[in-house]
């Protein structure tokens, strides 16, 4: 009857292995789990409402770009309509006051160049109390106001409001004129007149004076 006793157990020797140890089985793939109808729901709407954000954000960059543009082109065509229409009435505005100057200023060399204003308001002052026109008298007041009238080669001064000065300095620099004419800028001239200094003289020259002078000789004098 063999012994139960563990050293009588005979004992089998073995050559050791020096082969390296057996990597370890890989576990078992776990079994897939597939979404629930509810998960997939829930994942196409979060999806939707991503990309519906995305999208409206997106939209709203390109449609704000686009208005923008949009609004500027419309904005600048009305602009320049109302540019163009406001710059073409200021012109047509200065055109009328450009020709009424002109009109104003028609006349004025030819008052310059013999100024027959004094003479003729002098003849009129030397005979207004005469009833009758007599030669005599008539031939002397003529002398003395062609006395008073520059001598060839003699300077003349013309004395008028500084902001008229350009107006007048193309009158006073024609080659035409008989006489040499300098300028005084007076701030105390009053509007509408002009008056030419020679020799202690003054002759009022200016656009209310010959309204006068022709009024006068029309009778329609006050």
């Amino acid at each position: 009857m063999p012994s139960s006793d563990p050293d009588s157990i005979p004992f089998r020797w073995e050559v050791p292995s020096f082969d390296p140890p057996k990597p370890p089985k890989p576990p078992k793939n776990p079994p897939v789990q597939y979404p629930t109808v509810e998960e997939v729901e829930a994942i196409r709407a979060s999806a939707y409402h991503e990309a519906y954000e995305l999208g409206s954000n997106q939209g709203f960059i390109e449609g704000r770009e686009s208005g923008y543009k949009e609004g500027q082109a419309k904005g600048y065509e009305e602009g320049y309509q109302k540019g163009y229409l406001d710059a073409h009435g200021e012109t047509n505005r200065l055109h009328d006051a450009l020709k009424e100057l002109l009109q104003t200023l028609d006349g004025f060399p030819e008052a310059m160049a013999q100024p027959l204003t004094q003479l003729a308001f002098e003849i009129g002052a030397r005979l207004s109390a005469n009833e009758s026109m007599e030669r005599a008298p008539f031939v002397a007041a003529v002398q003395e106001a062609l006395m008073r009238l520059p001598r060839p080669g003699e300077s003349l001064f013309l004395r008028i409001r500084p902001e008229e000065i350009t107006t007048w300095k193309k009158i006073v620099d024609d080659p035409g004129l008989p006489f040499t004419c300098s300028i005084l800028p007076d701030a105390d001239v009053q509007f509408g007149h002009a008056y030419v200094e020679v020799a202690g003289a003054r002759i009022d020259v200016g656009q209310e004076a010959r309204k006068a002078l022709v009024s006068a000789a029309l009778g329609l004098a006050g």
